[in-house]
């Protein structure tokens, strides 16, 4: 395994001194460009001799080149490959090839927010043009559906999610990020199986399945097929926090306002995550179930 990583970390090194090179020859061209400029300004023609040139190229790219290779080898940290989701991407794109170094541009460029820009460079990379194995065009269909997927484009993510799977590609989260993209597409039964699946097995998020299940049936403002499933994982004690919070929102929509403010309580007190996104949203939830009650008592 040392051995291993050595060799790895050795390559990587290799690669960000190759990708090194151009950028610090553009930048000792420029600079070559601008003193030689400069000497035939200030100087006599005949006092240059080549040796001079060339002894000025080399001191100008060598310290370019180093200091090109510390930015670039920086970004990675303790990462073997790849600056981010080096446990997703695996042994994917980590080549000296033209296809690697497009990849790792896109990557970067997805964490940066630009997501927009990452499905570009994607995209252009899934044309055919670029040279890859089976195990990178699944990585790479993947992060095209976090993409599209991200920017609300669910049949499309869904088509990306599918190609990745053809070609062999499987993380835990995969079947919850389809389940997700059927549920925004309307497409309510699909979404349900895929994570029926997950229950009652040894998959990292089945304990999770029955809280997502819940939460596609309340944003089809089905309240109680949803109570259903939050009380079942309660009572499992499956992702317990946030199906009390699935629970209080069930509740409050079904005009429960005193037992939705019970879970409500009860989530925050086990540390739900994203607590006040959870409280914000609740709240929104409650205050539209209380006018909507209010109205429907004036009206009587």
């Amino acid at each position: 395994m040392f051995f291993s990583l050595v060799a790895r970390r050795t390559k990587r090194t290799l690669i960000c001194l190759k990708r090194s090179v151009v950028y610090g020859a553009a930048l000792t061209l420029c600079l070559t460009a601008l003193l030689l400029f400069g000497c035939l300004l200030l100087t006599d023609r005949d006092a240059l001799q080549l040796s001079d040139f060339l002894l000025l190229i080399v001191l100008i790219f060598l310290p370019a080149w180093a200091l090109f290779f510390i930015l670039d080898i920086k970004k990675y940290g303790l990462k073997i490959f790849h600056s981010f989701d080096e446990d997703i991407i695996g042994e994917a794109f980590t080549s000296f090839s033209k296809s690697s170094a497009r990849f790792e541009d896109g990557l970067l460029t997805f964490h940066s927010g630009d997501f927009r820009g990452a499905l570009d460079i994607f995209t252009d990379m899934d044309t055919g043009s670029y040279k890859m194995t089976r195990e990178e065009q699944g990585v790479l269909s993947f992060f095209r559906g976090r993409c599209y997927q991200i920017m609300g484009l669910y049949p499309n993510a869904l088509l990306c999610y599918e190609k990745a799977m053809e070609n062999g590609f499987s993380i835990d989260e995969l079947p919850l990020f389809i389940s997700r993209c059927y549920s925004e597409t309307g497409d309510t039964d699909n979404a349900v199986n895929e994570l029926r699946k997950l229950l009652d097995t040894d998959h990292k998020y089945s304990s999770r399945a029955r809280y997502e299940i819940g939460m596609i049936y309340v944003r089809l403002d089905d309240g109680e097929t949803a109570l259903k499933w939050f009380e079942e994982a309660i009572e499992r004690r499956e992702d317990y926090a946030e199906a009390l919070g699935g629970a209080a929102v069930a509740h409050t929509m079904l005009k429960r306002i005193d037992k939705g403010e019970e879970y409500f309580r009860l989530a925050l007190l086990n540390n739900i995550e994203n607590d006040q996104e959870f409280m914000n949203y609740f709240k929104k939830i409650q205050a539209a179930v209380i006018l909507r009650r209010r109205d429907s008592y004036l009206k009587r």
